[in-house]
């Protein structure tokens, strides 16, 4: 009978003293994760996210800021370079990348020597560029530090841009992010001088191939992202034009 008894009173206890381990463990596996950044919140979905159907208010489709010819934009200039450049949406502000050397007529100039860093800025709350080109190899590199005012406003381009170019900015402004936090795009895009195609520079994507230009995207920091384009053509068999 005693034995029983006893019998009965260590099971007892093992398993007061399993339950209090359980806990523990339970408590501790919590702490753990929270520690390494794991929480129920960062496993919130992750959605796409998209202007919503805007109409242009521009009168002239000829004066179009990106296709047209408006004295109040470059687009005009910059359309004859075989390049790629960087918009600054809400003041149109454009930047040539200078991937390669060429004149104002768009013809293609022999080596300048060496990086041209230059240092702009689209005003008050908008971005600020440092541009790095060295077009005697073919590569260029932009750093672009956002402004205050660098998030994407569609009311400040439909008086400038035909319907067309208006649905091709808003493609890209689309973003990918978690579901909880508001859409809030920021007013740049690539764009091809020769196609006038444009692409994102939201953060969705890290590399391009366009034409004969492979460009990477940096978006890791908070305040800036980083865009270096390279000139490589397709090789035929291995070789150069030329070789």
């Amino acid at each position: 009978m005693k034995k029983a008894v006893l019998g009965i009173i260590v099971c007892m206890a093992g398993i007061i003293l399993g339950f209090g381990m359980g806990k523990y463990s339970a408590k501790e596996l919590s702490t753990q994760k929270e520690e390494s950044g794991i929480s129920a919140k960062n496993h919130e979905p992750w959605v796409r996210k998209s202007a919503e159907p805007a109409k242009s208010k521009l009168k002239k489709a000829k004066e179009c800021y990106l296709c047209g010819n408006s004295n109040r934009s470059l687009m005009g200039l910059f359309r004859k370079y075989d390049d790629l450049g960087i918009i600054c949406v809400n003041n149109w502000y454009v930047i040539d990348m200078k991937i390669r050397n060429h004149a104002d007529d768009g013809s293609l100039t022999g080596p300048r020597g060496g990086m041209n860093t230059t240092y702009t800025a689209t005003g008050e709350g908008g971005c600020f560029f440092h541009s790095s080109p060295n077009s005697d190899r073919g590569i260029a590199t932009m750093e672009i530090t956002y402004g205050d005012d660098s998030i994407f406003q569609v009311k400040n381009v439909q008086k400038h841009l035909c319907q067309e170019c208006l649905d091709k900015i808003l493609a890209v402004m689309e973003t990918y992010e978690p579901e909880s936090k508001p859409w809030k795009p920021r007013d740049l895009c690539l764009v091809d001088f020769n196609t006038l195609e444009l692409y994102s520079l939201q953060g969705d994507y890290t590399t391009y191939y366009i034409g004969d230009y492979y460009v990477q995207i940096d978006t890791d920091k908070e305040d800036r992202m980083e865009v270096t384009a390279i000139y490589a053509p397709v090789l035929e068999n291995g070789h150069k034009e030329g070789e």
